[in-house]
């Protein structure tokens, strides 16, 4: 079915070669619109049959069809016709009126939803429906495609708990486009791996389209497991709050980092400051971070050799890579000294899931102002992008979004520290300057009510995030 089903798309030159644009911004060598199947109803069938063959062959369980808004709708309706099975409907945004649904038609918690997609590239709007569904109390583990593009989709949807099975792939096309000597062996490679290159956005300033800086659509496709990680606390706690606990007694770090635990996506410490550290408080402190879900961060600013830094993350008193899981660099010593630090990631009793450049500090008079330097820091981390997960920084240093960009000095109430601390407001760090996490410190820590400053830096950033990506 699925050669036959190739042959009347090809018929109909859905496939077009050439260099396109996609949606993401990525240059691609083809193109494929299966939009064009509404205007055939013959092939529109030949699909939607192919479909329900896989969902057959594969005994795969559902109560209710959904197909992913808006270009897969059609062939889903026909899906529900031919299986004779329940449909409902997601829509992209929530009615302004009435009841306001997400999702259109009846069903019960608990019941399995089948998702129909037409075509799957970062598997971005599969995801985006499957949470949907799921927080109506829907079971979404499985989706079915007519053709897969083979750029990743697969593994992205498997890491979320879903599976994908697609009637073609882009290798079958571009086998079936050799076949009549539409292309050469040689092109299809070339094709393949134009398509499994990894993929910087690039802004519109740049002669592209602009970068999706959604952090839902970030945390779908990221290879990094400190940019992931800290993604998806962020989505689930809503909070992008790093608190600065900047104390010298691990009483007080305990203490506030247990008020602070359900407000923060990230607690960074100075260890080497702290008189009293001991091996029970980081049991202590490693529990707190679990139970509430944020991640542990010392800001050693390493820069030294690569071999000294291996030596200084890993031994000593402070054993660095047994408790924290992020930890800065300075990207003055170059990439060499960053390469031992992968050793660390996943590695056993080492807790290490990736580390973040500086790029730009705080302070007035601050050297990382050249130009030169923040080029050659970006260079540094798009060279590593497997350990480095973003900057340090004031502004957004790069316009890709594969990176985070968390930012210091930030304060509601004051603009100067008076010892050179320089301070901004929320809304200008992240919406102004583009920043993903907001570092705060002393305006909650020496505040006399912290609690109710981390809530107030909590609903600030996030209020900041959504302007940001409005």
């Amino acid at each position: 079915m699925s050669v036959e089903l190739i042959a009347q798309l090809y018929d109909r030159e859905v496939f077009k070669l050439g260099e396109f644009v996609l949606k993401s911004g990525q240059k691609s060598p083809i193109y494929i619109d299966l939009r064009e199947l509404i205007t055939s109803i013959k092939i529109l069938r030949m699909a939607a049959q192919s479909l329900c063959d896989i969902i057959k062959k594969n005994n795969i369980e559902y109560d209710y069809i959904v197909g992913v808004p808006y270009a897969a709708l059609p062939i889903a309706t026909l899906v529900c016709d031919i299986l004779d099975a329940p449909m409902l409907l997601r829509r992209k945004e929530a009615k302004s009126y009435g009841t306001k649904k997400l999702i259109e038609g009846k069903f019960e918690a608990g019941k399995r939803a089948l998702i129909v997609e037409d075509v799957v590239t970062s598997g971005q709007s599969i995801y985006e429906t499957v949470e949907i569904l799921r927080k109506e109390g829907l079971v979404c583990t499985d989706v079915v495609s007519v053709l897969d593009r083979q750029q990743g989709g697969v593994n992205v949807l498997k890491k979320h708990g879903i599976n994908l099975m697609s009637v073609i792939t882009m290798s079958d096309i571009l086998d079936y486009m050799i076949s009549v000597d539409k292309i050469t062996a040689q092109r299809k490679t070339e094709i393949i791996d134009q398509l499994a290159a990894p993929f910087i956005p690039v802004g519109a300033e740049n002669g592209g389209v602009p970068a999706d800086w959604k952090l839902q659509s970030r945390c779908e496709t990221t290879e990094n497991a400190l940019n992931r990680r800290i993604m998806e606390i962020i989505l689930k706690k809503e909070t992008n709050l790093c608190l600065a606990a900047d104390y010298t007694s691990t009483e007080q770090i305990l203490k506030i980092a247990e008020l602070a635990g359900p407000h923060i996506c990230a607690l960074k410490l100075h260890a080497d400051i702290v008189k009293d550290w001991s091996s029970g408080f980081v049991k202590t402190l490693t529990a707190l971070a679990e139970s509430n879900d944020f991640v542990i961060f010392e800001d050693r600013k390493f820069a030294d050799t690569g071999k000294t830094m291996e030596l200084q993350i890993s031994q000593g008193t402070l054993a660095i890579s047994s408790w924290a899981q992020m930890v800065t660099v300075h990207s003055t010593p170059g990439s060499a000294s960053i390469k031992p630090l992968k050793q660390f990631v996943g590695k056993d009793g080492s807790r290490l899931l990736g580390c973040l450049l500086i790029a730009e500090l705080s302070t007035e008079g601050t050297l990382t102002k050249d130009e030169n330097y923040k080029k050659g820091t970006v260079k540094m981390a798009q060279d590593n992008k497997d350990v480095v997960g973003g900057f340090i920084c004031q502004k957004r240093v790069a316009n890709d979004p594969s990176f985070l960009y968390w930012t210091p000095g930030v304060n509601l109430d004051a603009s100067t520290d008076g010892s050179g601390q320089q301070w901004r407001s929320v809304h200008q760090a992240i919406v102004e300057e583009k920043n993903d996490v907001i570092i705060v410190g002393r305006a909650i820590t020496e505040h006399a009510d912290p609690v109710s400053q981390l809530k107030r830096y909590k609903e600030a950033g996030m209020e900041a995030l959504a302007a940001r990506d409005h």
